[in-house]
């Protein structure tokens, strides 16, 4: 187990907002019009919405270990999802089963979709594919419910950071496909722009 600090994006002034999470392997990259900002020290794991039909924009990434001391990173071009919330008081969840090896995963990265759950419910998750920017365009996203200022959405977003504990690969994957921690270290490190190797320096030398 590894801790991870993740991120909840909080829309200004909603008072009635369903959570939407998301597994490791699916990235937030924009809802609505807003778009998600995440960091080398943080991700954002979920948000809020409030009811309504919401576009959600997405990139796959993951990691796999080929070999003893290499990896290989998979990642999709951005895609969208249109996601329909009709209860604004429950949690939701997007996921996908993580593949079992670097080939598998390549395959879903052409064509990405996600499983569309609502936490609790007895329902099967809906299954939603990848949809044309055209669609997305052509999307009317539900206004803002009753008591919420019509203009909330479009306001900068509050993050409010929170501590979150997640495994570095999900129990059923095979130990030898699950990426060794000084492996991730190192291939983080590698992603990081230089202010944020500098930024991390400076804090464990301040702890």
């Amino acid at each position: 187990m590894k801790k991870l600090l993740g991120i909840t994006l909080l829309l200004p002034m909603l008072s009635y907002a369903a959570t939407v999470k998301f597994v490791e392997e699916l990235i937030p990259l924009q809802v609505n019009e807003q778009k998600v900002e995440h960091s080398f020290f943080s991700s954002v794991s979920e948000i809020n919405l409030p009811a309504g039909v919401h576009k959600i924009k997405l990139k796959y990434k993951d990691i796999y270990e080929v070999d003893y001391d290499e990896h290989e990173v998979v990642e999709s071009k951005p895609f969208w999802l249109i996601v329909d919330i009709d209860d604004p008081n429950r949690e939701y969840k997007l996921s996908m089963q993580r593949a079992d090896d670097v080939s598998a995963a390549k395959e879903y990265s052409k064509q990405p979709y996600a499983d569309f759950e609502k936490l609790g419910s007895t329902k099967k998750p809906k299954r939603l594919n990848a949809v044309d920017t055209k669609v997305v365009l052509a999307t009317n996203v539900s206004p803002a419910p009753a008591g919420v200022s019509a203009t909330s959405n479009t306001q900068p977003a509050v993050v409010t950071p929170v501590m979150s504990e997640i495994n570095a690969a999900p129990p059923s994957v095979p130990p030898s496909q699950q990426p060794r921690a000084l492996n991730m270290l190192e291939f983080w490190w590698s992603q990081a722009s230089e202010a944020e190797k500098k930024a991390f320096l400076s804090n464990k030398k301040g702890s």
